[in-house]
Parts: C-alpha cells; structure tokens; sequence
C-alpha cells in the first residue's frame, strides 16, 4: 500500500514537472500567435493604407497604430521577425537592443506624413515602445534641432549602424524623407538610450569646421543618390552633390551625383566628414 502511495505520488509529481516545464513553451506559443496573427492584420491594412481606391485614409492609420501600439509591447516581440510587412521600414540594431518601425503616406506629391515606433530591449525579454509623432517642420538644410520622438522630424528610417565610444552605444540612423515633388533629403541622425529610452543625441557630427546634430542631404527628386554604410571601409559613403549647373547653386531641387563619393569616419565618439573617398572594391 505505501509503496502504491509512492508510486503514484512519484507519478504525480512527474506529471507536475513536466507541466512546470512545458509552460513558458505554451505561453512562447502563445505569444508567438498573437504577434502572427498581428502581422496579418496589419499586412492587409498596408495593403488598403497604399492602394488607390482607399478614402478612409486617418481611420486606417489609427488602426495600425492601434494594432501595433499593443502587439510591440507583448514580451519577446523584438524577436519577432515580421518579415510579411515589406511594405514599410523594419529595422533592427546588430546589438538587438533596438528596432524600429516607420512608414508614411502622402496626401499630395508636396505633402508626405510619417509615422512610427521604437521597440528597446528590456531585462527578461520585456520591451519598451515609443511612439515617434511627426512634427511636420520643413527638414531641408535644418542640421541643428532639438529633436524627440514625440517632437520628430518624420522620414522614413532604412538602416541602424551601432557604434560604441566610452561604455556609451550610440545608433546611427539612415532616414529618407520624399519632401516634395521636386526634391528628396536624406537624413543621418544619431541616437542613444538613455533611461531606457531613445533620445536624439546632438553634436556628434564635425564638418572640419562645426558640430552638427545631423547631417541633411537634398538632392532633385529626377536622380538617384546613395548613402549607406559601407562595410568595407566601415565607413558612411554617400554621393557628392552638385548643381546640374553654376546658375543653380544653393537650390538643392537642381543638385544630383557628380561621380565622386563623400564619408563619415566614427572616431572618438564623433562622426568626422570625409571628402572625396575612393569606393571602389579593390578585390
């Protein structure tokens, strides 16, 4: 009798454990759902929010934000891929601290709205999310601002370069703002966590004869220009800017590529420009 009693005690607590175990694997399921589930929604609302027939276009974008305000803020959802929204900015830090979301829409070829979210890393898989609130300020030629997500200079953010200096990360962002139909701006912004969250850090870039908060690029809508992060050089390359001609100097509408290639070098906590910088692969 007492060994039948041990027996299915030994049974009972076997059964226990396993469901101790199997627990945060349900709850990770669980989770895993919710976010999937989140994504398809919001791949279809992407679908309406850029087709040509929409007229409802504010009650879409509530919807979205809505949708992703609560599925951002679910444990573990920075590890969530979202790989069916190809349709907007996802982007993560090489760190995993950081990941971002932004997207726009344009309600004439001279007006553009964007908006966005920040998703930081917490301890034991929680997540912070920040909401980045467009400001609709003119962007062009405004390299020294006082900018915050809640006061943000909107574009739309395509790569995160993370740089350490001093036990301090910092993440630089590479941003496009379609401005206007005659001219597009580029954008390279830094920033840092700080309390848990994201602030715009200032100062970080030098010209050779100021500190700058960010650097401005504006080029005519009719060309392509290209500023990446060049893993080669481990540098920020993007394309030198001229006047299409003399008589259009300062009118960056009439500015395009003229073959050569300007950089940004991070030493000692600072982004320092770069003239003329040789991109070709050597190899």
């Amino acid at each position: 009798m007492i060994l039948r009693s041990y027996i299915e005690m030994t049974r009972l607590l076997f059964f226990i454990g396993i469901i101790i175990l199997l627990a945060p694997v349900r709850a990770q399921e669980s989770e895993y759902h919710n976010l999937a589930g989140a994504e398809s929604e919001l791949m279809e609302l992407f679908n309406s929010l850029y087709s040509d027939t929409l007229s409802e276009t504010d009650k879409i974008i509530d919807t979205i934000r809505n949708i992703f305000s609560e599925a951002l803020g679910q444990d573990r959802s920075m590890d969530f891929a979202w790989q069916k929204l190809d349709r907007i900015g996802v982007i993560s830090s090489d760190d995993g601290m950081l990941k971002i979301f932004t997207w726009h829409v344009m309600d004439d070829p001279d007006h553009y709205r964007y908006f966005g979210f920040i998703q930081v890393a917490q301890k034991k898989g929680k997540v912070k999310v920040i909401e980045l609130a467009d400001n609709h300020k003119e962007q062009r030629n405004v390299k020294n601002l006082r900018q915050s997500p809640e006061d943000w200079y909107g574009k739309l953010y395509y790569k995160i370069i993370t740089r350490n200096y001093k036990r301090k990360t910092f993440y630089t962002l590479l941003g496009m703002d379609f401005n206007k139909s005659t001219s597009i701006i580029k954008t390279i912004e830094t920033i840092a966590i700080q309390r848990n969250r994201p602030q715009f850090t200032g100062g970080l870039f030098f010209d050779g004869r100021d500190h700058m908060d960010r650097m401005v690029i504006e080029y005519s809508a009719q060309v392509a220009v290209s500023v990446r992060y060049d893993q080669r050089l481990g540098m920020i390359t993007y394309d030198h800017l001229s006047p299409f001609h003399p008589v259009y100097t300062g009118n960056y509408e009439f500015y395009g590529p003229d073959g050569s290639y300007d950089g940004l070098e991070f030493k000692e906590g600072t982004w320092f420009f770069r003239q003329d910088i040789d991109v070709r692969n050597k190899d």
